[in-house]
C-alpha cells in the first residue's frame, strides 16, 4: 500500500524566497558597477597633413559610456619630440594641462577647439601614414590609437 508523501511547503517557499533575493541583489550589484567608473573609447582620430614641417595637430573624440567621468591628462605620440594639449578660442590658443570627460558624454578634439600639438615631428607626415597616439587619463588606463594622416583641409564627415 502506498502512502501519500507529505511535503512541507514552508521550507521550500523560504528557500525560493532566498534564491530570488540573492539573484535580485546580484543583478542590482552588477548593473550598478559600470555606473561607478568611466568606460572610455577613442574614435575618429586623425592628423591633417601639416603645412609646416615643425608642427602638426591631432584630433579625436573620447567617448565615455560609463557612469563616472574622467579627465584626459596628456597625449603622447611616436612622431613628436613634444606634445601639448591646446584649446583655441577665437583668435587665441592656450595650453591646457587636463580636460574633463563627462560621464555618458564626449570630449571632442577638433579644429577651432581642443587639439593636440605635435611639436617637432621626427619624420615628415604624408597622407596614408599613421601616427600612434597614447592618451593618458586620471582614472582610466591609457588608450593607444593609430591616427591616419589625412590631406590638408580634411574634415571628417564633412564637419
Amino acid at each position: 500500500m502506498n502512502r501519500p508523501v507529505r511535503v512541507r511547503r514552508t521550507p521550500l517557499l523560504a528557500l525560493g524566497a532566498v534564491v530570488v533575493a540573492v539573484a535580485a541583489a546580484l543583478v542590482a550589484w552588477r548593473s550598478s558597477a559600470p555606473a561607478s567608473r568611466p568606460d572610455l573609447r577613442v574614435v575618429g582620430a586623425y592628423v591633417p597633413r601639416p603645412a609646416s614641417p615643425d608642427v602638426a595637430a591631432a584630433y579625436f573624440t573620447v567617448v565615455d559610456d560609463g557612469g563616472a567621468g574622467d579627465e584626459l591628462t596628456g597625449v603622447g605620440s611616436d612622431v613628436a619630440a613634444e606634445t601639448m594639449m591646446h584649446r583655441s578660442t577665437g583668435r587665441t590658443m592656450e595650453m591646457v594641462g587636463s580636460v574633463p570627460i563627462p560621464a555618458k558624454g564626449r570630449l571632442v578634439f577638433r579644429p577651432g577647439g581642443y587639439h593636440v600639438m605635435l611639436e617637432k615631428p621626427v619624420r615628415s607626415l604624408r597622407p596614408g601614414d599613421h601616427v600612434t597616439l597614447t592618451l593618458r587619463f586620471r582614472r582610466s588606463a591609457p588608450i593607444t590609437v593609430r591616427a591616419p594622416v589625412e590631406p590638408i583641409g580634411y574634415r571628417p564627415d564633412g564637419a
